[in-house]
């Protein structure tokens, strides 16, 4: 009995054993087919007519075929387990057909060409008719990658957008009110560059159809030529190109302006040899400018010349995304396709950075321009153009407000005895211990300046006559107890003042100097005349 439980044990566990590992094996088996099917469902299969070649797509991933000038025919062949976009770009695109099921589809309203494929497995004839050669990096990706990349596209083009319309109009005010080229310069190349890269990502696409991509791809060919000859010019501006290297900044000029009439010329002849000669040359002499400003741009960065280490910054920031987009195409996707529009936005900022120090030299040497213009430089107060300026916006002032304006005309005695006594040095210190004076004694709003000679004026508003009398009559009293030590002698100064108030406004400045001239005149008689009967007296 003990034997046969025996032998019943073990029966069940090679039994038990048994159905485990066949479970497994169904298991394995199971999973495995699933794997297949999934793997299967998630293809496709891109074969050219004409070659029989077949290309398997990768999801995500370009591929790298050359459409031949022409017509191109493909069978796209494909499984999927969910609904996906199909997407290649259209720079040299004439026409297009996707046929499926004997029915031509239309494509997206996208920037690019964009084709909705369902999900399952399905069989389409793609015809693709080229106007030149070019690799159109055919893609695939699963609808809900799409639209992440397209929102993804439209964010970062809506910044690159928004900040070049800021910087454009930033540009053309800021020019407008300094009187300065460079700023309508920029603003220009801003605009050709925001354009040249709307055109070229195929943007209009999605206001417009298939029956203007003609006229769209004359616009893009101008907007290179546009954008070379904008670039060239207010690149040599902001460098001083003119200045440091006149003849080598002509010739720039004319090969960016021979640029543009081979764009010119490839619109208006459309012929396919003109064409590609046209597309080759203009390349080459694209590349020359831009390397040559490049090199120019680091010579004068050593120089020091001003602004030209950021253009040295911004153009090695464009060379870099050149780079990445031409070279290092499969390094990261993500550079490869944004990089070029994240370079021209930050070679953007950086030249508004130049452009905005540019303002600050400018308002600078505009500032150092009007205080030579309108100061007196021995005395430190306003000259008689200068002053001329201030009073009259007092005058302005008291039209407006009202009040009381007082005019002060001061004239020094026997300053022309002191001159020929002690010298010109001597009467230069007279003048200039005069005019601290009477600006210590008046207000910083008023205005104070020196006619030439030893003629001072001042002119000053106030809200009525009684705070006038006392201020005018210490000044004078102030005035006339100046003195200068010169080798041991004590110099006296002594001046007339001549006051006039209006408590209606005068009619013009000049009104106004000749009643303080009569005025000084006046006082310097009166004080004639009291000096005169006081000498008498001491006789």
């Amino acid at each position: 009995m003990l034997n046969n439980t025996v032998t019943i044990r073990k029966h069940l566990h090679t039994t038990t054993s048994l159905c485990i590992k066949f479970c497994g094996a169904l298991f394995v088996i199971f999973i495995f087919l699933i794997c297949n099917t999934a793997i299967a469902k998630d293809s496709c299969n891109l074969k050219s007519i004409a070659n029989s070649v077949s290309i398997p797509l990768s999801q995500g991933i370009a591929a790298d075929i050359k459409l031949e000038k022409g017509i191109n025919q493909f069978e796209l062949v494909c499984t999927l387990n969910q609904s996906g976009v199909f997407t290649f770009t259209r720079p040299a695109l004439e026409r297009f057909s996707w046929q499926q099921n004997n029915q031509l589809k239309a494509p997206l309203k996208t920037n690019q060409m964009a084709i909705l494929m369902e999900q399952g497995s399905f069989n389409a004839k793609l015809t693709l008719t080229t106007t030149a050669s070019y690799n159109p990096r055919f893609t695939w990706l699963d609808s809900q990658q799409f639209i992440e990349k397209v929102q993804l596209y439209n964010l970062i083009f809506g910044v690159f957008y928004g900040l070049c319309a800021t910087l454009i109009f930033y540009a053309l005010i800021i020019g407008y009110g300094i009187k300065d080229a460079i700023f309508k310069l920029y603003g220009i190349y801003l605009f050709c560059i925001a354009s040249f890269i709307f055109l070229q990502e195929g943007q209009p696409y999605l206001f417009t159809n298939g029956y203007f991509s003609a006229y769209i791809s004359h616009l893009y060919t101008l907007s290179i030529g546009l954008t070379i000859v904008s670039a060239t010019w207010f690149m040599s501006a902001l460098l001083e190109l003119p200045e440091y290297w006149r003849k080598l900044s002509y010739a720039l000029k004319i090969i960016a302006l021979c640029v543009l009439t081979l764009c010119l010329q490839k619109i208006a002849l459309d012929l396919p040899a003109i064409t590609n000669i046209t597309t080759i040359v203009t390349s080459y002499l694209s590349l020359l400018i831009v390397m040559t400003i490049f090199i120019l741009s680091a010579v004068q960065a050593k120089q020091g010349v001003n602004e030209a280490s950021l253009v040295f910054i911004a153009l090695s920031c464009v060379f870099i995304s050149m780079i990445f987009r031409v070279l290092l195409t499969e390094y990261s996707p993500f550079i490869q396709r944004y990089g070029f529009v994240i370079a021209f936005t930050i070679e953007s900022l950086l030249l508004a950075i130049a452009v905005g120090r540019r303002i600050q030299r400018l308002s600078y040497a505009k500032k150092q321009a009007e205080q030579h213009a309108n100061y007196d430089h021995l005395c430190h107060i306003y000259n008689r153009r200068g002053w001329s300026l201030k009073a009259n916006e007092l005058l302005k002032k008291h039209a407006q407000r009202g009040g009381v304006l007082c005019f002060l005309y001061i004239d020094l005695d026997r300053f022309k005895a002191i001159n020929d006594t002690y010298g010109h040095d001597v009467g230069d210190k007279v003048l200039c211990t005069v005019a601290e004076s009477i600006s210590q004694h008046m207000r910083s709003e008023d205005a104070v300046g020196r006619l030439g000679g030893d003629e001072f004026v001042a002119m000053a508003l106030f809200t009525s006559k009684d705070k006038i009398n006392q201020r005018v009559a210490t000044l004078e009293q102030k005035l006339n107890a100046l003195s200068l030590e010169h080798q041991g002698n004590t110099i006296a100064i002594y001046a007339s003042v001549g006051q006039i108030n209006y408590s209606e406004a005068p009619k013009n400045l000049d009104e106004v100097l000749k009643a303080g001239d009569e005025a000084m005149y006046q006082k310097k008689s009166l004080r004639k005349a009291q000096a005169k009967q006081t000498y008498t007296r001491v006789c």
